[in-house]
């Protein structure tokens, strides 16, 4: 399995991702994940909201908490550079939650601002 984040956003804060996700590159509707090419980078989309079934209830409450009720969008990718290629690009100006799957939520603001900040930021890396 690929490596994934989630992106926790509020019902039409995910239309306007999914709307610019579709925007931005070739889109594929597909059975399990659609997929987007943009470039020479690859990566699966789910917009189903399922992946909300594997967070625990304190996730879910922090969440909640953060962004009210939430929808979600799991991408699916290969790279860092071109993972954070795309949310540099889908993700100004929405607000949300990031999951990292590495026992991270971070704000999208905040996800952008290390961008900026950290040019070789990697959440996969130990702290």
């Amino acid at each position: 399995m690929r490596p994934i984040v989630v992106l926790l956003t509020t019902e039409s804060g995910k239309r306007d991702l999914c709307a610019r996700l579709r925007e931005v590159g070739e889109y594929t509707e597909a059975e399990h994940f659609d997929i987007l090419t943009v470039g020479e980078c690859q990566y699966g989309v789910n917009v189903t909201d399922s992946v909300k079934s594997d967070f625990d209830d304190d996730e879910l409450a922090e969440v909640d908490a953060r962004v009210g009720a939430f929808a979600s969008v799991m991408l699916e990718y290969r790279g860092t550079a071109c993972v954070r290629s795309l949310l540099e690009t889908v993700l100004p100006g929405l607000t949300g939650v990031l999951d990292t799957d590495h026992g991270q939520l971070l704000d999208f603001a905040e996800v952008l601002a290390r961008f900026s900040r950290e040019p070789d930021w990697d959440w996969r890396r130990p702290h």
